[in-house]
């Protein structure tokens, strides 16, 4: 039954009484109500001791005196000594239930219950603010004497480590002044659990602060990539749960959509344990605020802690461990708060496993971190992991191989944006294939967009001309380089020359023939706005690539490889010497690209195993390119004599341009032929930065 906020409760009328008697009387708080000109006024206070009929009969003509008041009040106050007024009801039952769970003593169950009523029932709330602001020094001698209790008891009852404090269930604001309804918080809608009055399972009707977890939806092969954190983690949590560890906790943070949640709900699964979620919204489905999910928590601890083989789950704690400052906001970690110790306390005595989920972990003090026993971080999958995810997830979709191979190509496709984009799109009732890929491209780009990643999900994507290694203008033999690199398995290399000359799609060409994915980083992905930062992305790059097991490609190494000689920062220092540390405890294999060679810093470039240069076509290749192009687009050439002498008159050519005119020629309406080639690349040649490259006999 929901408790109505303008009366009392009937079944709680003498238990309400009896304490407001005591406030008026013992506490003398008639002395504090105004009743110099009558009654009026006092009407709830009156109610709240059963004296109502007193509004009638008083009032500005009949004056109450105060002795008269205490005489009256005093009667009522012996009826009700002479009746038994017994803790019974729904409230006093559900205490009991839930104390059984958590071990509530007496006590604390009594004062628990007066928390509830004061924050439910408005008349009792009225007789307690005739009390006025209360310091916090007195509030104990306060309940004490309304609840008929030691102060000791009452004091220990609302001691900071008290089972009552450390749940939520009820605590102290200890605020110097301010009346007795903000002296003691209770915790959100434990009132609707107490004051039900269906006789349902206690254990149910706790479900809004924490429930059963979920089912798991994926398989532990699907956590292969992380099979050395996946083993240490299980066999930890299986041994902390067995020996009944105190303060046994984990922490897992990763990029939001990499599958957190699901790796836990998979553990839990894999070791056969109850698992137990955290709730993160109320029961109107409101978000519920950091301390309100920690008091969940704790409370959780408590109910859970006889069961074994139990594992509670804290999803999305990015609030809990934050700290003031404003720095906070920008993932920069500032001086540790004074919470530090409340914080400790959390990750000490918990006697459950507690396994803690974060998208980030840039805010949280260095201090805190140490507090966990195993900190690892879940990235998005390797490819081949995303190949499977895609597939699973789109087996109602019709989509082509093809397409699964190249959209998981992107390395910020999260396994949480695959399942909710086929959500999405199986909803369409779409039945064309391009249809449903577009779609499914559409759903995940927007929310990579929203993310603050690269909208464009084909960044990886094959050139739209056939790749010729054979027929690129380098001084090494790229054959014998890949042949060379296949049977050695590592190596750092430096491609460097004009844009366009294919150095990176060199090192794409090399990772389909090594059959290794790419892992491909720009100067936009590493750079960061706050020192450290930069060093700090430049060390997860080769940490990924090693993940991976895939070909790392640094393009624009430039920003990176400057002479630290002329730098006016030191962190322009620190960059450069960031990635040599890397590159030298690396065991893979690292591509550099760059287009500028004048203002590398030397010592960088010792480092390199290879230094090669791609410079622009010479004219045979560039003929035995256009030849190719032009098979690619199944046009034929008449005169192949003529041709011949008009793209090797042609220099400063590029595969790059071959490539730019093949896409300039989509926005067209004609097919690409001979014709619309050429012309394409006297364009492009003429546009050239230094634009001293022209056609060379003729002009066409």
């Amino acid at each position: 039954m929901a408790t109505d906020y303008t009366s009392p409760v009937d079944e709680y009328k003498d238990i309400i009484i009896l304490w407001s008697l005591r406030i008026l009387i013992d506490l003398k708080g008639y002395t504090l109500m105004d009743i110099s000109f009558g009654m009026y006024g006092s009407e709830r206070a009156l109610t709240a001791v059963g004296l109502e009929k007193l509004l009638d009969k008083y009032d500005e003509d009949n004056e109450l005196s105060k002795k008269k008041f205490l005489k009256i009040l005093k009667k009522q106050n012996d009826a009700y000594k002479e009746k038994e007024v017994l803790l019974e009801g729904v409230l006093f039952n559900n205490i009991e239930k839930l104390s059984k769970l958590i071990d509530l003593n007496p006590v604390e169950q009594r004062l628990l219950a007066f928390g509830v009523l004061l924050h439910s029932v408005r008349d009792l709330e009225g007789i307690c603010d005739v009390l006025g602001d209360i310091s916090a020094h007195s509030v104990v001698g306060v309940l004490g004497s309304i609840l008929d209790l030691p102060s000791v008891d009452v004091r220990q009852a609302l001691s900071t480590d008290s089972l009552l404090n450390k749940t939520g269930l009820l605590r102290l604001s200890r605020d110097d002044h301010t009346n007795l309804q903000y002296q003691l918080s209770v915790l959100d809608e434990i009132s609707d659990v107490l004051l039900d009055e269906q006789d349902v399972d206690i254990m149910e009707s706790l479900k809004r602060f924490f429930m059963p977890g979920k089912k798991a939806s994926l398989s532990v092969a699907d956590f292969a990539h992380i099979s050395k954190d996946y083993a240490i983690v299980r066999d930890y949590v299986k041994a902390s749960c067995s020996k009944k560890l105190q303060g046994s906790n984990v922490l897992i943070y990763g990029s939001s959509g990499t599958g957190k949640s699901e790796l836990v709900r998979t553990l839990a699964a894999d070791l056969g344990y109850s698992l137990y979620e955290v709730t993160t919204t109320d029961g109107d489905n409101d978000a519920i605020l950091y301390q309100g999910r920690v008091d969940s928590y704790q409370l959780c601890q408590q109910v859970l802690k006889r069961k074994d083989d139990t594992i509670i789950l804290f999803d999305e704690i990015e609030d809990v461990f934050i700290r003031d400052g404003s720095m906070e906001r920008y993932g920069i970690r500032t001086s540790t708060d004074a919470k530090k110790g409340w914080f400790n306390m959390l990750l000490e005595e918990n006697q459950i496993t507690s396994i803690w989920v974060s998208n980030v972990i840039s805010h949280i003090d260095e201090a805190i971190l140490r507090r966990f026993d195993y900190v690892m971080e879940l990235k998005t999958p390797p490819r081949q992991t995303r190949i499977k995810i895609i597939t699973q997830h789109t087996t109602e979709l019709d989509v082509s191989e093809r397409w699964i191979k190249k959209i998981s190509s992107n390395e910020d496709l999260a396994p949480g944006l695959i399942a909710r984009a086929a959500k999405v799109v199986n909803q369409l009732e779409l039945s064309e294939q391009k249809g449903i890929e577009e779609s499914l491209e559409r759903v995940i780009s927007n929310t990579l967009h929203a993310m603050g990643y690269d909208k464009n999900l084909l960044q990886n994507a094959n050139s739209p001309i056939s790749y010729r290694p054979d027929i690129l203008n380098a001084d090494y033999d790229l054959l014998s380089l890949q042949e060379g690199i296949q049977e050695y398995g590592q190596g750092c290399f430096c491609l460097y020359g004009p844009s366009g000359t294919g150095k990176s799609e060199f090192a794409r060409h090399l990772a389909e023939v090594l059959d290794k994915p790419l892992v491909l980083k720009r100067a936009s992905d590493l750079l960061a706005p706050y020192v450290g930062m930069t060093e700090r992305e430049i060390k997860n790059m080769f940490e990924q690539a090693m993940d991976e097991e895939g070909l790392l490609l640094l393009d624009e190494a430039d920003s990176f490889l400057q002479d630290r000689t002329r730098a006016r920062q030191s962190w322009e220092v620190t960059q450069v010497n960031e990635l040599l540390t890397q590159m030298e405890r690396f065991e893979g294999i690292f591509i550099c690209s760059t287009n500028l060679m004048d203002n590398l810093d030397q010592a960088s470039l010792r480092r390199f195993d290879l230094k090669i240069k791609f410079d622009y076509l010479k004219p045979e290749q560039g003929w035995e390119l256009f030849k190719q192009v032009l098979i690619d687009y199944h046009s034929e050439v008449d005169d192949m004599v003529v041709w011949q002498k008009k793209i090797t008159a042609l220099r400063g050519l590029t595969p790059g341009d071959f490539a730019t005119v093949v896409r300039q020629n989509r926005y067209s309406k004609k097919s690409l032929n001979a014709d619309t080639l050429m012309m394409g690349l006297l364009r492009e040649v003429e546009f050239k930065d230094k634009g001293h490259f022209k056609s060379i006999g003729f002009v066409y």
